[in-house]
């Protein structure tokens, strides 16, 4: 029965994402390598349950406008919102997943997301702008991708991704094998990065209607900003700056706000 079969994959995702938010919660007393293995073997796991989902429960297929067949502006806003209306229906309904996908803009609302575990991954030259405040969000395998989220509730993880820009609030960041990405970030823990080199750090600026509402809602401290105070896992030397991050110039982040000003209107005319 496939009701039984997606409240059978829907227990299993939710336990799954407590390991994660306890692994979470818990790695300020682990060492690095007890934190690698232990979000190797939590992704094994979630690989192999979504693995027997899509054979046991294939979705509907999950299709984009690709930006290259352009229509006119008035009909750009009604595809993203198709577009949307497909992912709200898939089987597990605390996660919303976007992956395998080129040259697509995507703007997500509130409704969409709401308390879910947001993944984007294997994504290449992408628009995401995400409009709510998700439980959890993790962006894998990305290259030259935009990247800007409301805040979200817990933790953000980002592994294996290069060339992109990312902007988001969060309670916990973890970055992990990426390179050369920009962070307009608002978090209140000391953001970590391993195995991770060329990255640069700002603070969060993006403004959207219903932000505020959203702080509220995540429970995040908006005075509390530690987007300058990273730990990089792999520079031990005290009292001196790791080589792998750096923070972003000024006029850098003003013409990513430009940028996305720009794309934002484009999606919403």
């Amino acid at each position: 029965d496939k009701l039984e079969l997606a409240d059978v994959f829907d227990r299993i995702s939710k336990s799954i994402n407590q390991l994660t938010k306890y692994l979470a919660s818990s790695s300020i007393f682990l060492i690095a390598y007890d934190i690698k293995i232990s979000k190797s073997s939590i992704q094994t796991l979630q690989d192999r349950a979504v693995e027997l989902e899509n054979k046991y429960l294939p979705r509907k297929r999950f299709t984009f406008k690709n930006r290259r067949d352009l229509k006119p502006a008035s009909d750009k806003k009604a595809e993203i919102g198709r577009s949307v209306e497909v992912e709200k229906i898939v089987a597990n309904p605390n996660a919303f997943t976007v992956s395998d996908k080129t040259d697509v803009t995507l703007l997500i609302d509130h409704e969409d997301i709401k308390n879910k575990d947001v993944t984007l991954s294997r994504l290449v030259n992408c628009v995401v702008f995400i409009h709510g405040s998700p439980n959890t969000l993790h962006l894998i395998t990305l290259e030259s991708c935009r990247i800007v989220s409301g805040p979200v509730m817990t933790s953000v993880m980002v592994e294996h991704s290069v060339n992109g820009v990312f902007a988001f609030p969060c309670q916990q960041l973890r970055v992990h094998n990426t390179k050369s990405t920009d962070f307009h970030i608002h978090v209140t823990t000391r953001a970590i990065i391993e195995d991770t080199t060329g990255v640069r750090f700002g603070p969060y600026r993006y403004s959207y209607d219903g932000l505020d509402a959203h702080y509220e809602e995540s429970g995040l401290d908006r005075d509390r900003n530690n987007w300058d105070d990273i730990d990089d896992f792999n520079w031990l030397v005290n009292n001196k700056q790791s080589p792998n991050w750096t923070k972003i110039p000024q006029d850098d982040q003003e013409l990513f706000l430009d940028e996305l000003k720009h794309k934002k209107i484009l999606i919403e005319r």
